[in-house]
């Protein structure tokens, strides 16, 4: 909850003396048990529990729901870190991509979306390798794009379900405008509802403390508007790499809090986010 990622020694007096209140030491909060209380439904804790509950983050349906209510949250995190390593690795294609035309295409047709122009300009230049690239790097980025925008979308509707808010409202409709764009009929449509879903993303924020994060939203809101008003290049590829690793990297910190790596991150800890997720990503 609330205080989820915080040691014990670094707790306020006050949300230490509620988790005393409900029964926990500084080593069952410290290694992430559950104190007595914690198996006991709402209605059969005191006044004073109760209050200490709540100042910790809790409410009564949260409280009695609390096993279902960490697994949807963790469910939650699991599709922001799938989401936000599908978006890492769009941004990635796209550079490659962008690299590969800038030195084997003319400049011209860079940009061309149009199948009949790369198909004569590679019968004329007997370049039918390149057609297969370019047909490899759009199946990619499809197929990456829909898992990134279905994660998001996912992740919205949990975080809804786990609390109806009106954050979690527009996480939602952040998600369900990702969709939208990866279904859309033109790029051009697209680049509207990405603009959008960017945006959401940013709203949805607003009362968070992930500076990151925000800036990534930040980051990505001005990359639509040079989208939408057709600029290209590399620095914009550049640019969404490093606002998809800064989403990646909260990620990567919302793990730590929620799926008890709090042993291995942190100032007490030696390994980094970048080793527990090398380590993630090859166990």
């Amino acid at each position: 909850m609330k205080y989820n990622d915080y040691y014990w020694d670094e707790l306020p007096m006050e949300a230490k003396a509620a988790a005393t209140n409900l029964g926990y030491t500084q080593e069952l909060w410290d290694s992430n048990q559950e104190s007595s209380c914690c198996k006991e439904e709402w209605d059969e804790l005191n006044k004073v529990q109760q209050d200490a509950a709540t100042l910790l983050g809790y409410n009564q349906k949260m409280w009695d729901n609390m096993t279902m209510y960490r697994l949807n949250l963790r469910f939650s995190v699991l599709c922001f870190l799938l989401g936000s390593i599908f978006y890492f690795k769009l941004s990635f294609l796209d550079l490659v991509w962008m690299k590969y035309v800038r030195d084997h295409v003319p400049e011209s047709l860079a940009d061309e979306e149009d199948d009949e122009i790369w198909s004569r300009w590679a019968a004329e230049h007997n370049a039918a390798d390149m057609l297969e690239v370019r047909d490899d790097y759009y199946e990619q980025y499809g197929l990456f794009h829909m898992l990134g925008v279905t994660a998001f979308a996912v992740m919205g509707f949990s975080e809804v379900c786990r609390e109806c808010s009106r954050a979690n409202l527009i996480l939602l409709a952040a998600g369900l405008a990702g969709m939208a764009g990866a279904f859309s009929s033109t790029d051009q449509i697209a680049a509207y509802w990405s603009c959008a879903s960017v945006h959401f993303f940013l709203m949805s924020c607003y009362n968070l403390d992930s500076k990151l994060f925000k800036a990534g939203c930040i980051l990505e809101c001005m990359l639509s508007y040079f989208l939408l008003a057709g600029y290209t290049g590399l620095w914009i590829a550049y640019a969404d790499m490093i606002a998809s690793l800064l989403w990646l990297y909260c990620a990567l910190q919302e793990v730590s809090a929620v799926c008890e790596f709090r042993s291995s991150f942190g100032k007490n800890g030696s390994s980094t986010h970048l080793e527990i997720f090398i380590e993630m990503m090859y166990s």
